[in-house]
């Protein structure tokens, strides 16, 4: 449910002109961003569905669907492997927070919430601060993250941690747009991507 919540006040943002920062990057509009986004809502009130040990909600597959193949259109080809490789290290080393947190008998670091949440949203908006690569690696570290999670208990369901999957979600694309309204040169961190962001314009 807080996902939903969240999606939903996402989707309203973005109806508003609050989001149009951050639509640019993606090069889709504002009606099409939050139709994907009420889809994932609707979706993910069908109870889940099963093969074999894997099981998933097709609102919760949609999104994820949605942010890998963003990976791949309307970017340089060397800024989707160094946004993926992003995801990948900070899904990685979320896991490996958990493994500690096992070590040292401190349950609630053992496993997916908030906290992973907002720290991965954050850093993906520090490492990009780009308005697409916010939304998708934060979807895909989280994604990850949730996946290694599971090892060893013979089934993967990939709604789980989906709320703070969105919750990272959020916490980086809403710093981005706060921050690319305050903000009037991009950090160095964020230069590569910035100069990839040009030149898919000039593409176009």
């Amino acid at each position: 449910m807080i996902a939903m919540i969240t999606l939903g006040a996402l989707g309203l943002l973005i109806l508003v002109g609050l989001g149009r920062n951050m639509l640019k990057d993606f090069h889709i509009n504002a009606v099409f961003f939050v139709l994907i986004l009420a889809a994932v809502i609707g979706l993910n009130f069908i109870p889940d569905l099963y093969i074999g040990a894997f099981s998933f909600r097709i609102g919760s597959l949609l999104m994820y669907l949605f942010a890998f193949i963003m990976f791949w259109v309307f970017g340089r080809f060397s800024s989707q492997l160094t946004a993926f490789a992003i995801a990948l290290i900070l899904g990685g080393l979320a896991y490996a927070a958990t493994r500690l947190a096992m070590l040292t008998g401190n349950t609630f670091f053992a496993t997916s919430n908030w906290v992973y949440a907002l720290i991965i949203g954050t850093l993906t908006f520090l490492l990009t601060q780009n308005g697409k690569y916010s939304f998708v690696v934060a979807t895909e570290a989280m994604m990850l993250f949730n996946g290694l999670i599971q090892i060893g208990t013979g089934a993967y369901n990939m709604n789980f941690g989906f709320d703070w999957t969105v919750i990272a979600v959020a916490t980086s694309v809403v710093m981005f747009e706060v921050f690319s309204r305050v903000m009037h040169r991009p950090s160095r961190l964020a230069y590569y991507f910035e100069t990839s962001r040009l030149e898919e314009h000039d593409r176009i």
